[in-house]
């Protein structure tokens, strides 16, 4: 990451306005705003059009000084949805997803020889909404695991591990044990709930209708 700021910087003196982001677009952060763009560096280290709004954190195209200018508050319970403005809650899907991505094909910088193979969240199920259980789509039957209670696993593995943080967007690992923190089902928005952080393993050891990935 160092190395990547001083590229950045060298790029700025040598072509004026290649740093530009957030700041320089007036920090026009919450809600979704197609309209709130500049042209500069990506948090993928891609140059081009970055954006800005809330709505960057779940396509991935942000500024690279998007945490920075637009610092995401904490949600409150009940109040999230993907343009609220607060902080984005963790995304989990079935651990059989993980069996039929291509972790080459969504990030090229990931090898699958690399040498960290991700670690395991476990979270205690506080709270979880009625809509779980209602759908009985197939690819939504596993949320009908999902209880109030319940330990559940969550593995972080790449293309979701962060190549330079080697972390999970949502894994809440900077909070203590007594932090609500918030989750939702991918393939069904209206699935959604708190858990609160348990411990960090190295191997998920849940039952499989217990254990997930983070997206």
């Amino acid at each position: 990451m160092r190395t990547l700021w001083m590229v950045l910087c060298a790029l700025a003196r040598l072509w004026p306005g290649a740093l530009a982001g957030c700041a320089e677009a007036g920090r026009c952060c919450p809600g979704r705003d197609p309209a709130c763009f500049a042209r500069g560096w990506r948090l993928d280290r891609v140059y081009g059009t970055c954006f800005c709004d809330q709505a960057c954190r779940l396509t991935g195209d942000c500024c690279f000084d998007y945490a920075r200018a637009c610092p995401a508050r904490p949600c409150f319970v009940g109040e999230w949805s993907p343009w609220s403005g607060c902080a984005v809650p963790a995304f989990i899907t079935s651990s059989a997803f993980n069996k039929k991505r291509t972790i080459q094909a969504v990030s090229p910088q990931w090898s699958t020889h690399t040498e960290d193979a991700g670690y395991c969240m476990e979270f205690k199920t506080e709270s979880l909404t009625p809509h779980c259980a209602l759908d009985n789509r197939p690819l939504t039957r596993w949320m009908h695991y999902l209880r109030e209670g319940y330990t559940v696993c969550v593995d972080c593995q790449p293309p979701a591990m962060n190549s330079v943080s080697l972390r999970c967007s949502g894994d809440g690992l900077d909070s203590d044990g007594n932090q609500t923190l918030r989750w939702q089902a991918i393939g069904n928005p209206r699935c959604q709930g708190t858990w609160k952080k348990v411990r960090r393993v190295e191997q998920c050891s849940c039952p499989d209708v217990h254990r997930f990935i983070f997206i």
